[in-house]
């Protein structure tokens, strides 16, 4: 089988290797020496822009230089007009309103979002945040319905949900209860009878952008509305940005187009936050120190705010979000930070005991991995199961058994050759519950029928995937000699950030890297390396993880690596992070 028929687009075949099969953007050097000469770049990163479609001066630097007004009309958004003049009329009459949201980073800042505008308005805005066990996800009618009655609301607003809750929708209107949605997810074939649904997936919808997240298509219609009613947006801007920047990153939406835009302004303005409630997040994850950037939210920020909705009840999480006064903020901060060790230390155990699992019954001999257990919490078997994706690179099937109950209920998570949806038909009609997209979904499943859904799912990954599938493809950006890496090209590379799917971190590629000499970490876990390229001079590298690796020094190597400032000595030298080597 010839392995250059999985190479993606404008990408040529470099290795395949035991580890990672690598692949090579092409590039037009011609148009990237005309770039380099009109925005004064240096020809590797101009090279860099051609390569990921940034072919010309106007929309190379619309890259680089993100700018608000680059948002396209919110008027383009399905339903936008309706949606507007009734929250128009609520706002004017002081109606009560109940904001429904999700549990995830995504959903609590939405809700935030438009609890913050209303009761800015003057409008008795309350929210609702679903528990994961007792409600789950979406709009859920019976505690909607509570909800609203509790304040005297007819209006229910959502955030991150409700584009496929028909017969909650249905319920709610027939107790006189109005609903209007903003959502982001995948629409089904038929929508929901509410009074007005903003999403860009639509199929009717005209926004040019489909990627915005629950927090985004908020945004926008929160600013729509306030257009309406006349008021600035400077500061709505700048405090509902930090949120929309916070959901994007946490829902792991692609990081191009308006979501590049949204997210490089909530960076920015997140560094000096408004929000206390984010102030003291940013204190217990220890960053804040120097310019935030993706990673900070992805690893710092998002998994605090998430690890409470996972475990138990994310109204805690949307407290600390609202909240005014600095000392709550801290207590509330201090609690999620101690949610989220508790989460880890769920997350290793399973992990662990999954891996022990695959090894134990020679679960690689399939093309797809069903772990499972009595003992693993709901909240964390997503995470499980994307760690067991990095490790074994085949789509993972992540479960967790309630004997009492007779249910299995499991999260998935795939690799890019593996487009989940057509296993997911044939998986719906075995499940009380299913659903997902390409990349990730979820289930339950009677226990009398797990064994069932479980051969399913092995027979359909077995015939579907091939061996080449399972060796996972590094995409190099492009080749450079050592002498290219200096601090110029490390001060131009901040233009492309933020980093994220779609907008990756660029990785080089360098051959005949000299190996000088090499240590460990402390734990042992990482290795640290002298390298010499041809012609440069000596240079730090680090391999994450790598610890367990046989490089003598003396070798020569091709480096696949990310080459980064290294602030941790205080020293700012260049370091090189490798990501993968051959000999």
């Amino acid at each position: 089988m010839d392995a250059k028929q999985f190479l993606p687009m404008g990408y040529n075949l470099l290795f395949t290797m035991g580890r990672h099969r690598w692949v090579l953007r092409t590039t037009d050097r011609q148009k990237a020496q005309q770039l380099a000469k009109e925005l004064n770049l240096s020809p590797t990163v101009a090279s860099l822009l051609v390569a990921r479609g940034y072919t010309d001066a106007q929309s190379a630097y619309k890259f680089i230089h993100p700018s608000l007004s680059d948002l396209a009309d919110s008027r383009l958004l399905p339903d936008l007009e309706p949606i507007v003049r009734r929250l128009a009329c609520a706002v004017e009459n002081k109606e009560p309103i109940l904001v429904y949201g999700d549990y995830d980073v995504d959903g609590v800042s939405s809700t935030a979002l438009w609890v913050t505008t209303f009761r800015r308005l003057k409008v008795p805005a309350e929210p609702f945040v679903p528990h994961r066990e007792r409600e789950g996800y979406d709009l859920n009618a019976e505690s909607a319905l509570r909800g609203a009655r509790r304040i005297g609301a007819k209006l229910v607003l959502t955030c991150d949900c409700g584009i496929r809750a028909h017969q909650a929708v249905q319920e709610l209107q027939a107790h006189g209860i109005e609903v209007l949605i903003t959502d982001h997810h995948e629409p089904a074939d038929t929508l929901p009878s509410a009074s007005a649904i903003v999403n860009p997936k639509r199929s009717d919808s005209r926004y040019p952008f489909r990627d915005l997240c629950g927090a985004g298509v908020s945004y926008r219609v929160a600013e729509a509305l306030l257009t309406e009613l006349k008021i600035s947006l400077n500061g709505f801007q700048r405090r509902m940005l930090e949120l929309v920047a916070l959901g994007t990153v946490a829902d792991v939406m692609p990081l191009v187009g308006e979501n590049r835009v949204l997210v490089k302004y909530g960076l920015d303005y997140l560094q000096q936050s408004k929000w206390v409630g984010l102030n003291a997040l940013k204190a217990v994850s220890g960053v804040g120190k120097r310019p935030l950037n993706t990673r900070d939210i992805g690893f710092g920020l998002a998994p605090r705010l998430n690890a409470v909705g996972r475990l138990e009840d994310a109204v805690s999480a949307l407290q600390l979000l609202l909240s005014d006064d600095s000392e709550v903020a801290r207590a509330l901060a201090q609690q999620l930070d101690q949610h989220n060790q508790e989460r880890r230390a769920l997350q290793e155990e399973a992990f662990q005991e999954a891996i022990a699992q695959v090894e134990a019954e020679g679960l690689t001999r399939h093309r797809a991995l069903v772990v499972h257990s009595e003992g693993w919490h709901h909240g964390i078997v997503g995470l499980v199961a994307s760690k067991l994706v990095n490790r074994y690179h085949r789509p993972a099937f992540a479960t967790t058994i309630d004997p009492v109950g007779g249910v299995a209920r499991g999260s998935i998570r795939s690799i890019p050759a593996y487009d989940l949806k057509p296993l997911l038909a044939q998986m719906k009609p075995l499940c009380i519950k299913c659903g997902g997209h390409e990349l990730a979904g979820g289930f339950s499943v009677d226990l009398e029928r797990f064994e069932t859904l479980r051969q399913t799912i092995l027979e359909h990954a077995n015939t579907t995937l091939t061996d080449e599938d399972l060796v996972p493809t590094l995409e190099v950006d492009m080749e450079v000699r050592g002498s290219e890496v200096n601090t110029r090209l490390l001060t131009e590379l901040t233009l492309l950030e933020p980093f994220g799917v779609g907008n990756e971190n660029p990785l080089f590629m360098c051959r005949e890297v000299e190996i000088l000499g090499s240590h460990t970490s402390r734990d042992g876990k990482h290795l640290f390396l002298k390298l010499r390229p041809e012609g440069s001079v000596v240079l730090e590298g680090v391999i994450w993880g790598g610890g367990d690796y046989p490089i003598e020094p003396s070798t020569q190597l091709n480096l696949l690596f990310r080459p980064e400032i290294d602030t941790f000595n205080g020293h700012g030298l260049i370091r090189w992070v490798i990501e993968d080597f051959e000999e």
